[in-house]
């Protein structure tokens, strides 16, 4: 990917305080009153996860004290009257459950949308309130719409190279394994072996059925899918409607459910035509 022109990454010293700084200060007095309506999270925003109480204290904090600092907005290009968000989204969020029809805000239209992305990411990188996946999707964002490579990255954040790599590389492990690692029931040292494969959800059964650790993980995977299938944890449930289903068909039958993405497959075993024949006709009628 090109690189972007006149780069000068930020460092890890600064967020978006070094940004707004003293001359927002001084615009206080200025801030406009915004239907919150007219506004939205900006499309840089690498936090998409709030911590539910936190939001609910803060909101009712605002009913008992009101909003004592601003929102920091950017026009939309696109729409008239609408607003993207750079810094102050806990406390639009607050407000909403607040109650409250219209937050004061101050407007800056002078800030480019390639700085803001950027600092917002290391702001909250310093604050340490992404989870892995946001602080991911962070990096790619930067990457695909920002036109930064990941030495631009690497300068800004204050980590290296590698170290970004291997985060962005987590966006690539399955729904399941991302679900997993946002509610800490893996750490990322769990699925980063897991990455690539196209059975990561097999392995994921036998993980969390088995309380495996990195290394055991590690060891999982080099004896290859075929023993990760043969040790695919069934529901007891599942094994049941299996039993079940045989007695009532006659054949052999094996269910593949995915309790998480709620799909699955139904296989009847035919021994011969006769009983191919037997279980089509049952289809039809």
């Amino acid at each position: 990917m090109k690189q972007k022109k006149n780069a000068r990454p930020i460092g890890l010293g600064s967020g978006l305080s070094s940004l707004l700084g003293a001359e927002t200060e001084k615009k206080t007095d200025n801030f406009k009153m915004i239907p919150i309506e007219f506004i939205s999270p900006g499309p840089w925003q690498p936090r998409k996860i709030f911590n539910k109480d936190e939001l609910e204290s803060l909101s009712s904090s605002i009913k008992n004290q009101g909003i004592i600092q601003p929102v920091i907005l950017k026009p939309n290009k696109l729409i008239k009257n609408r607003y993207f968000i750079i810094a102050g989204e806990r406390r639009w969020r607050a407000c909403q459950l607040a109650k409250v029809h219209e937050i004061p805000a101050i407007i800056r239209d002078d800030i480019n949308d390639e700085k803001i992305a950027e600092l917002s990411l290391v702001e909250n990188i310093q604050r340490s309130e992404l989870n892995p996946i946001e602080e991911a999707e962070g990096y790619q964002s930067l990457l695909s719409n920002y036109n930064y490579t990941q030495e631009d990255i690497s300068k800004a954040v204050g980590k290296s190279r590698s170290y970004i790599g291997n985060i962005i590389r987590l966006l690539s492990l399955s729904d399941k394994a991302k679900y997993l690692l946002l509610q800490k029931k893996l750490t990322i040292g769990q699925v980063r072996p897991l990455i690539g494969h196209k059975d990561v959800d097999v392995y994921l059964d036998i993980i969390l059925k088995n309380g495996l650790n990195s290394r055991d993980i590690e060891k999982l995977i080099k004896n290859g899918n075929t023993k990760a299938r043969k040790n695919k944890i069934k529901n007891i449930d599942i094994i049941n409607l299996e039993k079940d289903l045989s007695e009532i068909t006659g054949l052999g039958v094996n269910i593949d459910f995915d309790s998480f993405k709620q799909t699955g497959t139904i296989r009847l075993e035919c021994k011969n035509l006769t009983e191919f024949n037997y279980i089509i006709e049952k289809i039809k009628h």
